[in-house]
């Protein structure tokens, strides 16, 4: 198989975002994902002339670092992603160091020993950190993922072992987001063109789906049903604002107040009361002060239809418009947990936006 030119990886774009910083392959930490090339280098980052976008990751990843460890059987070269503690680099089976790795790698992929091996005999120079895979199943249906890092060291024709990271269709896998329903043999290919193939019993899940579903969707709750307040407007002309903060009136107690006014709407004049006073809601944005509002209780609300003169209180049109803006914010979230829910894949989960 030839040679092909490799895609970069566009970075997660779901959820709280970080940027993972890498030197070589070997995770350093992470910083801001609007942070400049230079803060990733100042951060123990490689040189880049772009703005890494492909390191921009969902915080939960950083839940999945893992500690090096020290491995006296691994032979090693200058590949930066594993170093002989007594001789630099140069590696020499004792006391060798095996770093933690990418946070987000999710598969480990063994192939058989030997010459058929070319992946691992081109070893380092064959296939980099980040680098696409091409995947491609008996069937020829292909997939992609990026490479993360040799998990048993580069010594030629041993280093039999790969881990790779975000997982997904491309080509022809339409609708496909892993190996489920797919045949192998798979066929692994690197940018230079070495293969390597192997048996799905030879795929390792690293992480689990559901993990870090469950840490998205607490994501999901946060950013769209975490706010602290609830701006509405009304009045005949809607343009009278109202800010209620959450956790200070229910909807049942409001609810509830409305059904009073409206109670007292039925008596005689001298005994309705006119208007109705919330002490504990704003009146421009989430930001303002607990200054109180008196609402309208007879008249004043917008109309429900144009030119309609029924009466609706201002009070009942700003409780009827906040209990429009929760039911959509609920609605919405709803939509979007099922939606996630339903997802095969964890590059699904990080790409998909809400």
């Amino acid at each position: 198989m030839g040679s092909f030119t490799s895609i970069t990886y566009s970075g997660d774009i779901s959820g709280q975002l970080v940027k993972l910083v890498f030197n070589d392959g070997v995770y350093k930490g992470f910083i801001s994902p609007t942070s400049t090339t230079s803060a990733y280098v100042s951060a123990g980052g490689n040189t880049f002339s772009d703005t890494v976008q492909q390191f921009n990751a969902n915080i939960a990843f950083t839940n999945y670092v893992r500690s090096d460890a020290t491995v006296s059987t691994i032979k090693t070269t200058g590949s930066g992603l594993f170093a002989g503690s007594g001789t630099s680099l140069t590696g020499n089976g004792s006391d060798d160091v095996l770093f933690g790795g990418d946070p987000r790698i999710t598969h480990r992929i063994v192939f058989p020993h030997g010459s058929t091996n070319h992946i691992g005999v081109s070893a380092g120079a064959g296939v980099s950190h980040m680098d696409q895979v091409i995947i491609t199943d008996a069937a020829g249906t292909t997939l992609d993922c990026y490479f993360g890092r040799f998990s048993d060291g580069f010594t030629t024709g041993v280093t039999n072992s790969i881990e790779v990271l975000a997982l997904g269709s491309t080509g022809n896998a339409a609708g496909r987001t892993g190996f489920v329903g797919l045949t192998g043999p798979f066929t692994f290919e690197t940018p230079n063109g070495s293969t390597s193939a192997a048996a799905l019993s030879s795929i390792t899940i690293l992480k689990n789906n559901n993990s870090l579903r469950e840490q998205m969707f607490e994501q999901i709750g946060i950013s769209l049903d975490g706010g602290t307040f609830d701006a509405v407007t009304y009045g005949v002309a809607d343009n009278k604002s109202a800010v209620f903060f959450r956790g200070v009136y229910e909807l049942s107690e409001l609810a509830t107040i409305s059904t009073m006014l409206g109670a007292n709407n039925l008596g005689s004049a001298s005994e309705q009361l006119g208007t109705y006073h919330l002490p504990l809601v704003g009146v421009s944005s989430g930001t303002s002060n607990y200054v109180g509002i008196t609402f309208n209780a007879i008249t004043g609300g917008t109309y429900p239809t144009s030119g309609s003169t029924s009466n609706n209180s201002e009070f009942d049109n700003a409780i009827g418009n906040l209990f429009k803006a929760r039911t959509n914010t609920i609605n919405t979230l709803n939509t979007t947990l099922r939606t996630f829910d339903g997802l095969g894949s964890i590059r699904e989960m990080t790409t998909t936006q809400f």
